[in-house]
């Protein structure tokens, strides 16, 4: 049976909730907040509207952050009320309490908020946590925007565009064009550089992404960890560099699976970008 479980049932757990539930392909979701009451009325709304969506998902509520025992995917969200995603000390005592619970030797943590970068780092850094299991998943959603946005430059349909972005989002966000592709072509051969640079000031102004964005993007992700997909996706990660010192967090293509990070992507660079990412990466 494949659970997922998500703390925190604000505005972004809410999302991610759904976008699962919608999708089908969950056994059980667990909303996990310290307000179990509405916590619990959400799950019900979510579950009553199964039947219409044609979905058979078991969605419940806890307040004890135990109830993610046995999860194959933990979902870092946002707490009802707050209208802001885990951050600071809270977040890093949220982590301890899950490592000292031992959920975190079998449960990959998806980080889903935009902000979830420093949190990610701080457990890195502080607690140790393991930079393969622990995983952001907010850059796929500005990925996303990127390839609707190239779409409607390029006259295509967005499922049709492959792009990525890398970096930390938004100042040093960097944009592959080299590497991107339309339905197979070359996406250089199709727009222009000013073009490109169009889309790239408008993505820049659109983070951070909303919580339905998000939600979705982390939803992805949540399937991937259950089903082993490998699915190709851009994550906030730490990544090794050939040395063996850390890299900080920063938006890359990575392949998620059943144990979070499977495998780095290497993407096509150009001179000037690879300059820009190695600014990144310092």
């Amino acid at each position: 049976m494949s659970l997922v479980a998500i703390i925190g049932a604000g505005e972004i757990g809410g999302a991610v909730a759904r976008a699962l539930a919608a999708r089908a392909r969950i056994d059980v979701i667990r909303l996990i907040d310290d307000n179990p009451t509405v916590a619990a009325g959400k799950a019900l709304d979510l579950t009553q509207a199964g039947p219409i969506s044609r979905s058979d998902t078991q969605i419940d509520a806890a307040s004890d952050i135990g109830a993610a025992a046995g999860a194959s995917a933990i979902v870092l969200a946002d707490p009802i009320g707050t209208g802001a995603e885990w951050g600071g000390e809270p977040a890093l005592a949220l982590l301890r309490r899950l490592k000292a619970g031992g959920h975190l030797d079998q449960s990959v943590l998806i980080c889903a908020g935009a902000h979830h970068r420093t949190v990610m780092q701080q457990g890195f850094d502080e607690l140790g946590l393991s930079r393969r299991r622990v995983v952001g998943s907010a850059p796929e959603s500005l990925a996303a925007t990127a390839r609707a946005m190239v779409a409607i430059e390029a006259r295509a349909a967005s499922n049709q565009v492959a792009v990525m972005v890398i970096g930390s989002p938004p100042e040093k966000l960097v944009f592959p064009w080299s590497g991107a592709s339309v339905a197979g072509h070359s996406l250089t051969s199709l727009l222009s550089p000013p073009q490109l640079r169009q889309v790239e000031r408008r993505v820049r102004g659109l983070w951070p992404p909303g919580p339905n964005s998000l939600g979705t993007a982390a939803a992805l992700f949540c399937e991937s960890v259950v089903t082993g997909s490998r699915r190709i996706l851009c994550a906030f990660a730490s990544l090794d560099r050939d040395n063996g010192t850390r890299a900080p967090v920063c938006a890359w293509p990575v392949s998620i699976g059943a144990l979070g990070l499977e495998h780095v992507i290497t993407p096509v660079l150009s001179v000037r970008d690879q300059v820009a990412v190695d600014e990144v990466l310092q």
